[in-house]
This record gives structure tokens, C-alpha cells and sequence, in this order.
């Protein structure tokens, strides 16, 4: 037992000069929590001191004690890393988080619920360089992530790692000067709970003219887009059967994001002429772009909104909603039960495993549907339809 009556003001000045330094607060919070202590050190045994001053610490701040929201705040900050790695750890094996910072950390129960809530929805802020911008810092792992990428043009790439226990990205360039170096020194990268949060903004300066051409039913259709063009357009250049015309002087190189995400995550990718890649399984898959090419491996869930794009999959497991203008869509195989496809000039490829079932949704104005593995299948509601153009049913 500790006695007030045996310390000196000299013992007391020391442990208030204790608390200053390894807390970090003031003088006035110091001697008030050195008041506190030395008061529960004097009236009760010495296992429990610590709990007991804790919890006089969080009633103090409950009363609305300026000092004691100082003093929580400094603690909470002071040790965050080891409640982290117990946070962490509780998520991980399926325990109660909470009740894990109580039992190892002897937090009272309302610090250890704000300090849950404070890491649930732990928010980091990425710092990176001009040309390689990157975030990967601690956050809870055992459990699915969504990726939230803005990525006004160039080529999103995720890769879906099993071992990974936490989402990471970089946003990068070839170009060490210039407009895209210089949006990407202005990307940020972030998480924030359970969503990794990419933005890139526009490259400023940088423009062209695309034009695609599409033949279907005998009959071409030329489709044109154009950005602003800073300096001269000149050429012409066939890529995919796709005619590109003319090369910007001074045009900058393309701007890459590289995400690797925990199995079970999904992607979701805003974008005007952005590409989307993924390495590996991902559970769900989401764009919305005006050019942009999508390919992707096994997807449980994918929707697209696009105009110009071809889009291709290896498997969707459950369902696969694509709106699009110009643009071919192949979807190796299909277990789900749900799948709608529409474009105005583009053709459908569709293989359904016997897994497949309900509706399968095909709709095209000028181009082919080849639909596999959906005759005679009773269990599926096929409806599809074409004005230029001819429909299978294998």
C-alpha cells in the first residue's frame, strides 16, 4: 500500500514529470493524473492500481474533464501499436476485440470499445513519391477489402494474393517530369476501414483523337472521340482493328495502378479511358468507364457501365450485368444465376457450366450471340435478341 502521507512533494513532482514525459501532456494534466494515482495507490491493493486508475481516467473524461480527454488521447496514442497488434490479432482468430484489450491491456471497457472503434475505422493517409506512389501500413487483416480506384486514364492492374493479410497500391508513371508525372505526385492512396481508397486526378494537358471503327452485318461504323489537344495531332495508327488518329507532341507516358489485394477482396474502378486487370480470383468487380477494356480471370460478381470496350472473363460464379456501346464481351465460363449482357454493336460469347441457372440475358443491335451449354436446359430462362447479326444456342 502507498501512503499520501509518506510522499514528499518531491516524489510527487518526479512522478508528475514522469507522466509529462512519456505521455506527452501538459503540466496541469500531469499533476492531476498525479493526483488521482497517488489517491487509488493509498486505498487499494497494489494488483489493482492500474486498472482502477485507468478506469477513474475514462469517468473523469466522461464527466467532460478537459484533462482527462487530454490524458486518454496521449495514452490511446502512446500505445496504439500494441492495441493495434491485439486488434489485429482478435480479427484474425475470430475473437472479440474488445474483450482482447480488456484481458491483455487491462483497459477498462469503454476505452477498449473507442479504441476498437478508433482502429475499425483507422484511416491512413499514403506519402509518396513524384513518380511512385505508395501505401502499405498495418490494418486489419483476416477479412475481404474493397479496392476504390479513380483512375481517369491509363491501366488499373490488381492482383489478388493469398497470403496477402492486407490491400496495398501504387500509383506510378515511366515519366519523370511532365503532366503525368505530375498527376501522379498528386494521386493519394489511403484505407480507410475495410476500402483502399485510390485517386488519380486528370493529366492535365494531354489529349487526342480516337476513332474505332466496327463492322457488323456488312455494314461500318466509324465512332469518334476527342480530348483536348495541346500542340499538333499527326498519324495514323491501327491497333486491334482499332484506328487511332494522330500522336500528341509532348504526350506523356501512361500512368499505371498496381493493387494487390487479400483473397475474397472485390475492385471497383471509376474511369473515362482507363484499361481494368486482375490477376487471380476476385469475388466481385465493378467499372464504370467510357473507353476501357476489362479483363479479368474468375469473378463471383462483375457489373460494367461502359461505351467502348471489350470485356473478358475466364469464369463468373454468380452474376455479370454489362451495359455497353462498342464492344465485344467473352465470358469463358458461367455458373450464375443472373447474367444480363446489352450492347448496341459488339457480339456476346457465353459458355453456361451445368452449375448456371434462372436467366440469361443477351441483347445486341448489330453484332453475333454464341450462347454454349444452354440447349435443351430447362432450368434456364435464355432470352436474346439481335437486329444485325445471328444468335446461336449450342
Amino acid at each position: 500500500m502507498v501512503h499520501r502521507s509518506t510522499l514528499t512533494p518531491d516524489m510527487r513532482d518526479e512522478l508528475a514529470a514522469d507522466f509529462m514525459h512519456e505521455f506527452g501532456v501538459s503540466e496541469n494534466t500531469a499533476t492531476m493524473a498525479t493526483g488521482l494515482l497517488l489517491t487509488i495507490a493509498s486505498s487499494t491493493t497494489e494488483d489493482q492500481v492500474e486498472p482502477e486508475f485507468q478506469q477513474a481516467i475514462v469517468q473523469s473524461h466522461e464527466r467532460g474533464e478537459s484533462w482527462a480527454a487530454e490524458f486518454v488521447q496521449a495514452m490511446i496514442a502512446k500505445r496504439l501499436p500494441g492495441y493495434r497488434d491485439t486488434y489485429q490479432r482478435a480479427i484474425t482468430t475470430g475473437h472479440d476485440p474488445a474483450a482482447e484489450l480488456v484481458r491483455e491491456h487491462l483497459l477498462p471497457a469503454a476505452t477498449a470499445a473507442e479504441v476498437v472503434t478508433l482502429l475499425a475505422g483507422e484511416s491512413i493517409p499514403a506519402t509518396t513519391a513524384a513518380d511512385d506512389r505508395q501505401d502499405q501500413r498495418e490494418a486489419p487483416a483476416g477479412r475481404p477489402y474493397l479496392a476504390d480506384v479513380t483512375c481517369p486514364s491509363g491501366t488499373v492492374k490488381v492482383t489478388v494474393d493469398a497470403t496477402a493479410t492486407i490491400p496495398s497500391a501504387t500509383v506510378r508513371t515511366d515519366d519523370k517530369t511532365g503532366p503525368s508525372a505530375d498527376a501522379v505526385a498528386r494521386s493519394t492512396v489511403f484505407l480507410e476501414g475495410d476500402r483502399l481508397i485510390v485517386h488519380v486526378p486528370d493529366v492535365e494537358g494531354v489529349g487526342g483523337v480516337t476513332q474505332i471503327i466496327n463492322r457488323s452485318g456488312g455494314t461500318t461504323r466509324i465512332y469518334q472521340s476527342a480530348g483536348t489537344v495541346y500542340g499538333s495531332v499527326t498519324g495514323v495508327r491501327i491497333v486491334n482493328g482499332n484506328v487511332i488518329v494522330g500522336d500528341v507532341n509532348g504526350a506523356s507516358s501512361s500512368i499505371e495502378v498496381l493493387v494487390t489485394l487479400p483473397a475474397g477482396s472485390g475492385v471497383k474502378v471509376d474511369s473515362h479511358n482507363a484499361h481494368l486487370e486482375v490477376n487471380g480470383p476476385i469475388a466481385a468487380l465493378r467499372m464504370d468507364t467510357h473507353n476501357g477494356h476489362v479483363r479479368a480471370g474468375i469473378v463471383g460478381r462483375a457489373k460494367i457501365d461502359g461505351h467502348n470496350g471489350n470485356y473478358t472473363f475466364d469464369a463468373i460464379q454468380e452474376s455479370v450485368d454489362i451495359d455497353s456501346h462498342n464492344g465485344h464481351t467473352t465470358i469463358g465460363s458461367y455458373s450464375g444465376s443472373d447474367a444480363r449482357v446489352t450492347t448496341h454493336n459488339g457480339s456476346l460469347n457465353l459458355a453456361a457450366t451445368p452449375q448456371a441457372t434462372d436467366r440469361i440475358e443477351a441483347h445486341t443491335h448489330n453484332g453475333s450471340i454464341t450462347l454454349r451449354g444452354v440447349r435443351g436446359r430447362q432450368d434456364l430462362d435464355v432470352r436474346t435478341s439481335t437486329h444485325n447479326g445471328s444468335v446461336h444456342k449450342i
